[in-house]
C-alpha cells in the first residue's frame, strides 16, 4: 500500500511565489528588496555597513606572542 501523505497542492498557488520561471536570481532578489519597507532596508543597509567596518579594516601591525 502507497499512500503519498503529502496534501495536495495546486500547482500554480504552489510555485507562484517561490518560483519565477522568467526571472533571474538576482531580479527575484531585486524585486523582494523592492517589497521590503523603508525602515528594514534602512535596517540591512546598517547592519552591512557595520559587517564591513568589522571584517574589512585591517589589523594592527606588529608581532603578537603564542600566549
Amino acid at each position: 500500500m502507497t499512500s503519498d501523505p503529502r496534501p495536495k497542492q495546486d500547482r500554480n498557488t504552489m510555485t507562484a511565489s517561490i518560483y519565477h520561471p522568467n526571472l533571474s536570481p538576482a531580479q527575484v532578489i531585486a524585486e523582494a528588496w523592492r517589497r521590503e519597507s523603508p525602515q528594514s532596508q534602512e535596517f540591512w543597509r546598517q547592519a552591512e555597513a557595520k559587517r564591513k567596518e568589522l571584517y574589512t579594516v585591517p589589523r594592527s601591525p606588529g608581532p603578537r606572542g603564542k600566549m
